[in-house]
């Protein structure tokens, strides 16, 4: 008899014990919100945001206030909208940055905008380098979760997911962040981009210290990275190329500039297999490789992230601004007709920089 009715009272408290921990676990996932999901505010600086809910939930409220966007990745996020509108009539661009955004990040959205209904007349599209290396995001990386109304899922299950979630070190952070505020980096939910004027003001008062100090920029790397995600990336680019043509929406491509230490990593005839590839479904603009502005590293935060500065340098380019004086080194209009003489003038200079 005593032993059933402790084997009841056991139950009961592993019952309750295991509601209590759950109940604790959603609690800290909403009171802390560490990316910035359910807007609870109780802590006021975020320490990472999952930018692809964020901008959406922004944008559905918003949206008639743009007509064009910049998509790409987290480097296209430090140039301003206005570095781009100034080239384009009655432009209202919108920088729909978007951490480790990959070609099905770009399709998604662009997809999603144009079944929505929302005005487009412009896409910037930023495609990177790294871009040939891998595909579409992790079910676990719930920071860079799409908003369900991309996917054409429900809202609750999403919410639910990251109430639910165990997220040690983001929440770890975040409340570091808040009690000892060191981070630098602002986000702008109004324009998209995110900007870090402490590091800003480090490079123009002593380049030189800041290049000695930041470590990425030393690394010793191996061209170990290949291009494996040709299947899907091809296609998808297609594809919106087909969307824009169909909607008639003036689309701008380019290869953004990797830092010469990044560019170190990518095995060379795969790089050059990406570019040929891209060739054939469109013209754009090449401002990867090894040039005066990607050998600088006074023009980067590390070795992954652009200064806004050279997003001027790119938009000039693009549209062919004689005030601006972008190096000759930097960008080049590449096509499928003169890909062939360009990749082995590219072949030469990479070969030339590895000797030295």
């Amino acid at each position: 008899m005593n032993s059933k009715m402790n084997s009841k009272k056991w139950i009961k408290v592993s019952i309750f014990t295991t509601f209590l921990g759950f109940s604790l676990l959603m609690l800290t996932n909403y009171v802390v919100d560490p990316f910035n999901i359910f807007h609870s505010k109780i802590l006021k600086h975020d320490f990472q945001e999952n930018e692809r809910f964020v901008k959406i939930e922004y944008l559905e409220d918003n949206h008639n206030k743009f007509n064009g966007y910049m998509i790409g990745s987290s480097r296209i996020g430090t140039t301003p909208p206005k570095t781009v509108e100034q080239y384009i009539p009655n432009g209202k661009i919108y920088n729909l940055t978007m951490n480790g955004a990959t070609m099905y990040d770009y399709l998604m959205h662009i997809r999603y905008m144009i079944n929505r209904g929302y005005p487009i007349e412009t896409i910037y599209l930023q495609l990177d380098v790294i871009n040939m290396t891998y595909y579409g995001g992790l079910e676990s990386d719930y920071l860079s979760k799409l908003h369900p109304y991309v996917e054409d899922k429900s809202l609750a299950p999403f919410y639910f997911d990251y109430l639910t979630g165990f997220f040690p070190f983001n929440i770890k952070n975040k409340i570091a962040q808040n009690f000892n505020y060191t981070f630098t980096t602002t986000y702008n939910l109004e324009t998209g981009i995110w900007a870090n004027p402490t590091k800003e003001k480090e490079i123009s008062e002593n380049c030189e210290e800041y290049v000695k100090n930041q470590k990425s920029f030393h690394a010793k790397n191996r061209r170990i990275l290949k291009y494996l995600t040709k299947k899907e990336f091809i296609p998808d680019l297609k594809e919106i190329i087909h969307l824009c043509k169909t909607h008639h929406i003036k689309l701008y491509t380019f290869m953004m500039p990797h830092n010469q230490v990044l560019m170190d990593s990518f095995v060379v005839d795969d790089y050059l297999h990406y570019l040929k590839d891209i060739s054939e479904v469109t013209d754009f603009y090449d401002f990867s490789g090894y040039n005066s502005v990607t050998t600088n590293n006074c023009n980067y935060y590390e070795r992954s992230h652009y200064r806004p500065k050279i997003g001027e340098l790119i938009a000039g380019r693009i549209f062919n601004n004689k005030n601006i004086k972008v190096p000759d080194d930097f960008g080049k209009l590449v096509t499928k007709k003169n890909i062939k003489e360009y990749l082995k003038i590219r072949k030469k200079e990479i070969l030339k920089h590895d000797i030295n």
